[in-house]
């Protein structure tokens, strides 16, 4: 468990693993942050059963201020490699620190478990969300077609990576 208060720049959240009870809730969060997806990805982004799971399966960190979730992100150790996706943070305190914080606990998840490297995609239309991971250290590797049938039309989809 993190205090990201504790940490300069980042609101007062506790970040920690998430519960498996704790899945609607999490959707929830998640699918109001994809919402302005809507135009180009076919119904929610995930589910309650979708994201349980995640938890089952990988690592998927939460935000909790005051006994309420703000923000989570999934987090994959993968062959070589971390992964995250699905960051969402509640819109009530979005710039305050806790995307951030919540990507930092991705990052160590994946660093301990010896990964040297972290990986992410996002849709091209995306466009806000690429000078923001590349802020963080991010860069972009590689732009290819979705082959997803989730989206309503054709997408490309940005990969980025990032050293740990």
């Amino acid at each position: 468990m993190v205090d990201a208060g504790d940490s300069p720049g980042y609101h007062r959240s506790v970040i920690r693993r998430a519960e498996g009870n704790e899945a609607g809730e999490i959707a929830r969060i998640v699918n109001a942050a994809f919402e302005v997806e809507r135009e180009f990805r076919k119904g929610d982004r995930t589910s309650a059963a979708g994201i349980a799971r995640l938890v089952e399966r990988d690592a998927l960190f939460v935000a909790e201020e005051a006994g309420r979730l703000v923000g989570a992100v999934h987090t994959a150790v993968e062959a070589a490699t971390g992964y995250f996706g699905m960051l969402a943070v509640d819109s009530s305190i979005r710039r305050a620190g806790v995307g951030r914080a919540l990507l930092a606990a991705a990052e160590e998840h994946c660093r301990r478990a010896g990964r040297a490297k972290m990986t992410m995609s996002t849709g091209e239309d995306r466009k806000e969300l690429i000078p923001y991971y590349e802020r963080l250290g991010y860069r972009v590797t590689a732009i290819e077609p979705s082959t997803s049938a989730a989206f309503k039309r054709p997408i490309r989809i940005v990969r980025m990576a990032k050293d740990l």
